[in-house]
């Protein structure tokens, strides 16, 4: 599990060993986290828990479970709701996001992201909906760090060595990301 910038993709942390999911490895991260940082996580990242220790002393902007219905404490003139989860005021937004493919066939779903950015006028729905999708940019980090340090080699975890050879790459990368040699 790591945790990168957006644009730069300067990994910022990473965390390896054996937990039980992504949510208890991200609460390791937690601490790299800045004042002026806005989380971006999917909606694996969707427990009470991390939504609390996130609130903490950040902001975010998180994907939510479709199953997980939050109750509607006032709807905003953006279309995005108030609510309360896990004991943290929240702003709800919610898309329908329609997927035209190359053959022609479309694919429809309903996007549900989750904000503490409550003031829907200082942080419209339509931008936060845009800049949502910038939580890709850690898979392209991911894959560079593939590509470029391992040479299309795969890594596997299970043993302290790979484990420890993660680390030394990871932090290699941060590295060389810091000082604008990557």
């Amino acid at each position: 599990m790591a945790l990168a910038e957006t644009g730069t993709r300067a990994l910022l942390g990473a965390v390896v060993g054996p937990y039980r999911g992504e949510v208890e490895a991200a609460l390791q991260l937690v601490g790299h986290l800045r004042q002026d940082m806005l989380v971006l996580a999917a909606r694996g990242f969707d427990a009470n828990v991390f939504i609390r220790a996130v609130r903490a002393s950040r902001a975010a902007l998180l994907r939510i479970r479709s199953s997980r219905g939050p109750a509607v404490l006032q709807i905003l003139a953006d279309g995005s709701f108030r609510s309360v989860i896990a004991g943290v005021p929240v702003r709800v937004i919610t898309a329908t996001v329609t997927v035209t493919c190359a053959d022609g066939s479309t694919h429809r779903g309903e996007y549900r992201l989750v904000t503490t950015l409550t003031d829907a006028r200082r942080h419209p729905a339509e931008d936060l909906l845009a800049f949502y999708h910038e939580r890709w940019e850690i898979e392209v980090a991911f894959l560079a760090i593939r590509h470029t340090m391992l040479k299309d080699r795969m890594l596997r975890s299970g043993t302290p060595c790979s484990r420890t050879a993660y680390c030394a790459r990871v932090t290699r990368r941060a590295c060389a990301r810091r000082c604008g040699r990557c």
